[in-house]
């Protein structure tokens, strides 16, 4: 559902001078996932006063099946969303996962946690001495070097966005008359976030890979090439167990009918001995 907002300004805390690294603006759109710390991948968006701003959102949906649960998380290299409980949430996120691993290696480089981050008692906030640690904290260290625990791997199921704008002028015939009755009516920003259609992709993670595929894929093949099944495999290990068996059978009643006509012969030659 399409989201209309008018923004009424009057000026108060309007930016008097253009920072370094961000435009001057009235307002800071920022579109995120509700389930994430807002830091990693946010997207920002400027609305001056005077302005009208189109937001067309396209969202990405990934999901995973439940069989993957007994893969090994190192060959999946995700984790679904109730297996690793974080320090902030109960809901397992890159982007907090993330976010609290920084906070972590702030804490052991500075003895102290940025304002922006989420408050723990535990953690002291940094102050004005402490910038110069954090630069060199957030300058030198880099991802790979900063140990996370746990791995802060992708989430198995999550939704990505990505967005493109317009800007233009503020119409006024798009407002209600309640908004044209105020004093400040010149003042006035508009924004318009929707949908960029009905749709959306969709990717799924499965298994394509098991035990039971392998032995109907196999057993599929032997059928249809040997007209044979397991059923036949079965058949055939019991003929050969039955003849195996049979020829054990053979060799003992061979050897004992052997045995048997050697003591004969032997007691016939002691009776000749004797007789003679």
């Amino acid at each position: 559902m399409p989201l209309l907002l008018a923004f009424p300004m009057d000026g108060i805390g309007r930016l008097g001078h253009v920072p370094p690294s961000v435009p001057s603006a009235d307002w800071r759109i920022l579109i995120t996932d509700p389930n994430d710390y807002p830091e990693a991948n946010v997207k920002y968006r400027y609305l001056a006063m005077g302005e009208s701003m189109d937001i067309k959102v396209d969202p990405m949906v990934f999901q995973t099946e439940n069989a993957l649960r007994r893969v090994d998380v190192q060959k999946r290299n995700c984790w679904f969303h109730d297996e690793v409980p974080l320090g902030s949430t109960d809901r397992y996120s890159t982007e907090t996962c993330t976010s609290e691993c920084k906070m972590a290696t702030y804490q052991r480089s500075c003895n102290c946690v940025p304002y922006k981050y989420p408050r723990n008692k535990r953690f002291r906030v940094c102050e004005l001495e402490d910038l110069k640690c954090l630069h060199n904290v957030t300058v030198s260290t880099s991802k790979s070097e900063m140990k996370c625990e746990p791995v802060c791997f992708v989430e198995c199921s999550d939704k990505k966005y990505s967005i493109s704008s317009n800007t233009n002028t503020f119409l006024s015939e798009k407002i209600s008359e309640d908004l044209k009755n105020h004093e400040h009516f010149t003042h006035l920003s508009g924004l318009h976030i929707y949908f960029a259609k009905p749709t959306c992709n969709c990717y799924k993670m499965t298994v394509l890979i098991n035990t039971s595929y392998i032995i109907a894929t196999y057993g599929g093949v032997f059928s249809l090439f040997f007209g044979g099944s397991l059923l036949t495999v079965a058949e055939l290990l019991y003929i050969l167990v039955n003849y195996i068996v049979a020829r054990v059978k053979n060799t003992l009643k061979y050897v004992e009918t052997k045995f048997r006509t050697t003591n004969t012969e032997g007691e016939l030659n002691s009776e000749t001995y004797f007789n003679n």
